[in-house]
């Protein structure tokens, strides 16, 4: 199964509430957004439009690292991170009234950001759905190794944070891009992926199946 309708529809919606929180919270700066935040700033592109680019350089590194192992639906991860990317540009315009300021609740969005997202990647192994680019190269890489995508995940998160931070370095002579946020998802979200498929892994195969 690649995924029904209504399976596709609840991947996205998830993401899209996923976009809502991250624009507007300390998450915003996650492994996988970093780069292409840090490329806004450097080119004056939008969030989206970097994380576009982004996600195609994703794909074409995921094409050559498996080969002829990378399935040719997998290029459908073209159209998924387009509309990763509208939604992200899209949510910043929707919630453009929500500011929190102070710093709770700014962590509380992250909190809230992390469970969504996490609930995402438990969605796409449970309907082995079409990968988010910055899911699949971590996918690419635990096959070319023979490791298990969570023992992966910290590392490619790491190296996205410290591209992040060299580029914006070196290009706007400043630390962007990577703030506590980045730091906290990178070693939370993988736990709530486990706790969440733990007890909610049972109950989301049962609807699935019906």
């Amino acid at each position: 199964m690649l995924f029904d309708d209504f399976t596709f529809a609840m991947y996205l919606t998830n993401y899209f509430s996923w976009c809502i929180v991250v624009n507007k919270s300390q998450s915003r700066y996650t492994p996988l957004i970093c780069i292409p935040y840090v490329s806004s700033l450097i080119t004056h592109l939008s969030v989206g439009t970097t994380s576009f680019v982004f996600n195609i350089f994703l794909i074409f590194l995921q094409a050559v690292l498996l080969r002829k192992d990378f399935h040719k639906r997998q290029y459908l991860q073209i159209l998924i991170g387009t509309i990763f990317s509208v939604f992200i540009d899209f949510t910043l315009m929707l919630v453009s009234f929500l500011n929190p300021v102070d710093y709770i609740s700014q962590l509380l969005l992250l909190l809230i950001s992390c469970i969504v997202m996490a609930f995402g990647v438990l969605l796409e192994i449970k309907t082995e759905v079409v990968y988010l680019p910055g899911d699949g190269i971590i996918v690419a890489v635990s096959k070319v190794l023979n490791k298990e995508f969570g023992k992966i995940k910290p590392f490619i998160d790491t190296s996205f944070v410290v591209t992040a931070a060299l580029l914006s370095i070196v290009f706007l002579g400043y630390l962007a891009g990577v703030r506590e946020g980045t730091i906290i998802s990178a070693l939370i979200i993988g736990s709530i992926v486990r706790i969440l498929r733990i007890h909610l892994g049972y109950y989301v195969d049962q609807f699935l199946d019906n």
